[in-house]
């Protein structure tokens, strides 16, 4: 089993600030990751997979999907060609955010805050599917809030988040049963499988075992579906994983390579220059200096803007 890399509140919450919010545009190499803190996971845009730990369900415009500290996932654009995005936003709570609710003064009482408190307290994840963009309004307000230029009031976050909560609690009970249909293409597996055994030693000849194909016959099907061979999907899988080890972990480069299944030294740093267009070491250094926030740093791996 693979260890997947950790967002920690540590990073991400660069501020007192009970939430963040970011959003992003997932790819076809797009990377599973896990947090020490809930997330909401809103889709914006488009369809697609998302796997959760062993669970694989197909989500859509509209979609929410809470996902509790400690489980690994990853979202999957339908679209494998790029035409048709898929956009995730992302609303992070903060680590002992409950202890926080639990010590407010004024009229925001325990009982009143439950809800929240209790989507603060989930250990499995589970989804919800908006019915008339009422999700979307109160995520609005919380970027809003977030992003207006002024300093953020605390006491105001609190009133949408718990509205949140009222919202999609009553959904923690009940199966999320969107699997994927009928049009499932079956190379998402093949992708899904090639990022979650970033470090093996993954060979073309069993990639194509899994459609039940010749390695010429999927190569062309990779190709024709993605734009890209399969050694250029799977070598940039692995440079956004390396990415995500040098911002957030404390490792040096050759445990970053090592932990990504390269051997090799030079490979790695031709891969990773090629990838980034700076060496490991000064991609650590520039997007430390150059962001203002973990937030930043995370939508840089997903596209490489440096």
């Amino acid at each position: 089993m693979e260890a997947f890399p950790v967002f920690t509140g540590d990073y991400v919450f660069d501020s007192c600030s009970p939430v963040q919010m970011l959003l992003i545009q997932k790819t076809v190499t797009s990377v599973r990751h896990q947090h020490d803190f809930v997330v909401l996971a809103y889709v914006v845009q488009g369809t697609g997979i998302h796997l959760a730990g062993e669970d694989k369900m197909q989500v859509t415009q509209g979609d929410v999907i809470v996902i509790p500290p400690g489980i690994s996932h990853v979202f999957h654009p339908q679209d494998l060609s790029g035409t048709e995005p898929l956009l995730i936003l992302n609303c992070m709570l903060r680590p002992g955010l409950d202890k926080v609710l639990r010590e407010l003064p004024g009229p925001l009482s325990e009982e009143v805050l439950m809800p929240l408190l209790k989507l603060l307290e989930v250990r499995q994840w589970f989804g919800y599917r908006e019915k008339n963009k009422e999700i979307l309004f109160l995520l609005g307000r919380l970027h809003g809030m977030l992003n207006s230029g002024l300093p953020v009031v605390e006491q105001r976050l609190y009133p949408p988040l718990l509205e949140l909560a009222k919202l999609i609690m009553p959904a923690a009970d009940l199966p999320f049963t969107e699997r994927p249909g009928t049009q499932y293409d079956p190379l998402h597996d093949v992708l899904l499988y090639m990022i979650s055994n970033y470090s093996e030693r993954i060979t073309l000849n069993e990639m194509s075992r899994q459609l039940a194909m010749s390695s010429r016959q999927f190569q062309r099907l990779l190709k024709n579906k993605t734009g890209r061979s399969y050694i250029q999907i799977f070598q940039e899988i692995r440079m956004k994983y390396s990415c995500l080890l040098l911002l957030f972990t404390k490792l040096g480069v050759q445990s970053v390579a090592l932990e990504v299944g390269i051997y090799d030294m030079k490979y790695f740093y031709r891969l990773f220059r090629e990838f980034s267009g700076m060496t490991p070491a000064s991609y650590r250094d520039r997007l430390h200096s150059h962001f203002s926030s973990a937030k930043e740093m995370m939508s840089s791996v997903e596209h490489c803007s440096c």
